[in-house]
């Protein structure tokens, strides 16, 4: 059985982890989140378990799962200049897949499970200056991997491997040049968790998520994560070098937390853990964020609190801010970060809001300032959806 109850409050963060001031990227986003202009629109087919991502203006949503529970291989774009939607097909329907950018120029889709749940090594590119898809392929197939766009080139790290050993080391590395290379993280235990990404910086996060404690035995042993590993690029000509090394401990290792970076920020916020009371396990949803600055190299020592407990919640960068909505607790409130205060903005009411009420939902955010929620689960999981929710930041 289990019961949810709130994790206590939790200290404030330290502002000096925060201190970044008056960037560009913030610099065409309105500035009170009660200004952003909401407005709505449906998606070509409902279904959830979307993959969403941006590049080169647009937004674009890829695969899913249907209402009959078949996979979709939909993508359904749209283009924030042109104020329009069209929709294309991946090579293949699939779910479960992971999407990313590169290069600010390419939408990637990567990996997924076909109909039988078997992982998949294609991935699915489109260029948005050519408007042209063409396929690339994962060196190991695996569902759900993630990519986090480093700037001149994208990682596509772990998944599930549908192996014995469940979790993947696995990274493909794609550069500017669809030049695809592959490596093996050199983490103790294989570890499924967030994967964040600063790509003005370079920077990118494997951390939280659960790891295989037990990786290759007949039993696995999966467990709340603390790991934590950082990617970096060094620009060296024409051949960006991308290195992956251990990074400091996660401090609140949990299951279900969402994550997203701006400003050097990386915020990791929400989810769940278990704990034994009784004899019967009890679920926690917290309430919590963690921090880490791509600058100090550290996690704060003093996290942050949301306005309520969220379980897998989506979490943006818009501008300056890091956005926090949804969730398995089926909540309209959002939650606004802001990366240069080091706090969370008060007073915002119910303004912005989600008009709808969903989970397995996807989200993405088209030239740092167009945040689109799309897709997922309505009627207490009952009923896909195509409805889309936009909340336009933009000046």
């Amino acid at each position: 059985m289990h019961r949810f109850s709130i994790l206590p409050a939790i200290l404030p963060l330290l502002a000096a982890a925060q201190c970044v001031l008056g960037l560009a990227a913030g610099s065409d986003v309105v500035d009170d989140a009660r200004a952003w202009r909401f407005s709505g629109a449906m998606l070509s087919e409902a279904r959830s378990s979307i993959a969403a991502t941006s590049a080169g203006h647009m937004a674009f949503f890829a695969g899913g799962r249907l209402q009959n529970g078949s996979h979709s291989d939909v993508v359904d774009i749209y283009d924030r200049r042109a104020n329009a939607w069209s929709a294309a097909r991946l090579s293949v329907g699939r779910s479960s897949i992971g999407a990313g950018s590169l290069a600010g120029r390419y939408a990637l889709f990567a990996g997924g499970l076909d109909d039988a749940f078997r992982p998949m090594t294609v991935v699915d590119v489109f260029d948005t200056q050519t408007g042209a898809w063409s396929t690339l392929a994962l060196h190991t197939p695996r569902g759900s991997p993630h990519i986090v766009d480093l700037g001149s080139t994208a990682a596509i790290v772990g998944g599930l491997s549908g192996d014995l050993q469940y979790l993947s080391r696995a990274v493909d590395y794609v550069g500017a040049d669809l030049k695809v290379t592959n490596a093996t993280l050199n983490d103790a235990y294989p570890q499924f968790g967030l994967v964040i990404g600063d790509s003005a910086d370079g920077v990118g996060l494997l951390t939280a998520g659960y790891q295989n404690n037990r990786p290759g035995d007949r039993f696995n042993d999966f467990q709340a994560s603390n790991q934590t590993t950082v990617f970096t690029v060094a620009e060296a000509g024409s051949a960006p070098s991308v290195t992956a090394s251990a990074g400091p401990p996660f401090p609140y290792p949990r299951w279900g937390a969402g994550g997203a970076a701006a400003n050097g920020v990386f915020a990791v916020g929400g989810g769940h853990v278990f704990d034994d009371a009784a004899g019967e396990t009890q679920t926690t949803v917290v309430d919590r964020v963690d921090v880490y600055s791509s600058r100090t190299g550290q996690w704060s020592s003093a996290p942050l609190k949301l306005s309520m407990p969220r379980d897998y919640p989506l979490v943006q960068a818009v501008g300056d801010y890091i956005v926090f909505l949804g969730g398995t607790e089926q909540t309209k409130v959002i939650d606004v970060l802001d990366t240069r205060s080091g706090a969370f903005v008060a007073g915002l009411g119910h303004t912005p809001a989600l008009y709808t009420l969903r989970t397995d939902a996807a989200a993405t955010t088209v030239d740092d300032c167009l945040l689109i929620v799309a897709g997922g689960l309505v009627y207490q999981g009952r009923n896909a959806t195509a409805s889309v929710e936009m909340f336009d930041a933009c000046k």
